[in-house]
């Protein structure tokens, strides 16, 4: 009888459960291609869908894109900056403690520029791919992140993305998150996305953090899953050649240092 209640615990196939959200952000500025802020308004889109399982873990498909508002991209070429972000996920949450959680998570990422008419720096299609990995530690008060990404077109280099966010429950269907992170590169990395792709100035770079961030966002539940937020976000350059290339661009619109204002929507099911 044990082998035969064990037979059918094997061959009964695993529920899996569907999960997943949408939203529809503006921004009253945002961060370029650069990784330099822009002062231009940017409309912000993202679906995610989730299989989940009890014990195999689950799969992730999400997909983001970033629309400029704003024709300007920079005093050579005028258009309208269209961005895709592709991401495929394998994840597994580890529960070790009461309230306690560790979220992990790796795949593959494509970055579509449809502004971007091939060829663009000798990439026939103007598309990046990245390796990606999250780890995301889950506590009772505070929860910690950190983001890996390793490029490999159109150059090899290694990003990452550190931080800590905290929600507060204010009642009456109101919440409060903050968020505090840091991001930047190895050498090729931050060469490639603050330096010479930018402008023509010779740059010598270094690996490390490049920027700081922090934000707060006041989300309202609307109805059943259904939520509406508004935030203010602060973006500061700390890598002094980053900064000095911002300094070099004053005049085309970038900004080492930024406030803006966030405002959306946001659907989970």
């Amino acid at each position: 009888m044990w082998l035969l209640a064990a037979l059918m615990l094997v061959n009964e196939p695993e529920p899996v459960e569907m999960h997943g959200f949408a939203d529809t952000y503006w921004y009253s500025a945002n961060v370029s291609r650069g990784k330099i802020p822009f002062a231009r308004p940017i409309l912000f889109q993202e679906l995610e869908l989730d299989a989940v399982t009890r014990d195999w873990g689950q799969l992730n498909f999400y997909y983001a894109m970033t629309h400029s508002l704003s024709g300007v991209r920079d005093s050579v070429t005028k258009r309208f900056d269209i961005e895709d972000d592709v991401l495929a996920t394998y994840g597994y949450d580890w529960a070790f403690a009461e309230r306690w959680k560790l979220r992990s998570r790796v795949g593959h990422l494509w970055i579509l520029s449809r502004s971007l008419k091939p060829p663009y720096k000798g990439v026939d299609d103007a598309t990046a791919r990245e390796w990606y990995t999250r780890e995301t530690l889950v506590t009772p008060w505070i929860n910690f992140y950190t983001a890996v990404h390793y490029r490999t077109v159109p150059y090899r280099g290694v990003y990452f993305k550190s931080g800590v966010t905290r929600a507060f429950d204010l009642g009456h269907g109101f919440s409060l998150t903050g968020e505090f992170c840091t991001e930047g590169g190895n050498k090729e990395w931050n060469a490639n996305r603050y330096g010479h792709r930018i402008t023509r100035r010779e740059s010598d770079y270094r690996a490390g953090p490049a920027d700081l961030r922090a934000g707060v966002t006041l989300s309202y539940e609307l109805f059943e899953n259904f939520l509406v937020s508004v935030g203010v976000h602060r973006f500061d350059m700390v890598m002094d050649e980053a900064r000095a290339q911002g300094r070099y661009r004053a005049a085309k619109g970038y900004r080492n240092d930024l406030t803006y204002f966030v405002a959306g929507i946001f659907w989970y099911f």
